[in-house]
């Protein structure tokens, strides 16, 4: 009877690789997909948040732009929130994006809202949000307030599987006049 020796251990474990690049891509597909998705979420959200604020930029620099003697009425805030709706495009923005409006002066040396106006049930700008030195040099200057709240949703949600609550605000001096009347005013004069 004669013994055999035994191939060394790395020959037959070795010797049949049929399937292994299967295996190895089954292990890594769930963590490439889970990176590839997470990205693509992350970068949408991103992409959101800057939206918003473009869009509250948008919608200050539109206020801010008015000229002498006009009287902002309700079809003009309807407008500005148009434009902000836009400048958020591809986004969906029908009930996910509330705009307040607000202008404030400091003729009593400290900040006091003139007029305000809140589009889809947006919360209504307070003193008490507003930064206490805004620039304002002589108490009959004003300033401009756009707070933006968008609520995003990621289309995938595969990582990202929950809303996300944005938030802006921006601040603009009028261009043409120290403060901007609004159909809110009383005899829609500035204070």
């Amino acid at each position: 009877m004669s013994v055999q020796a035994m191939p060394p251990a790395e020959k037959c474990l070795g010797a049949d690789a049929a399937g292994s690049v299967s295996v190895e891509f089954a292990l890594l597909l769930p963590v490439l997909l889970t990176l590839f998705f997470g990205c693509y979420e992350a970068s949408n959200l991103l992409l959101a948040d800057l939206k918003v604020n473009d869009a509250t930029q948008t919608a200050a620099d539109l206020i801010a732009q008015t000229q002498t003697s006009y009287v902002l009425q309700t079809t003009d805030f309807t407008n500005f929130t148009s434009a902000a709706q836009q400048v958020m495009a591809p986004l969906p923005v029908t009930t996910q994006l509330k705009v307040a409006y607000a202008s404030i002066t400091y003729n009593t040396g400290k900040a006091v809202i003139d007029w305000h106006y809140e589009v889809n049930g947006a919360t209504p700008i307070a003193i008490a949000s507003i930064p206490a030195n805004l620039g304002i040099n002589s108490s009959t200057d004003s300033v401009v307030v756009v707070s933006a709240q968008y609520a995003y949703t990621s289309p995938i949600t595969y990582v990202l599987n929950h809303a996300y609550t944005l938030n802006n605000t921006s601040y603009d001096r009028p261009r043409y006049v120290t403060c901007i009347p609004d159909f809110n005013n009383k005899n829609n004069v500035c204070p």
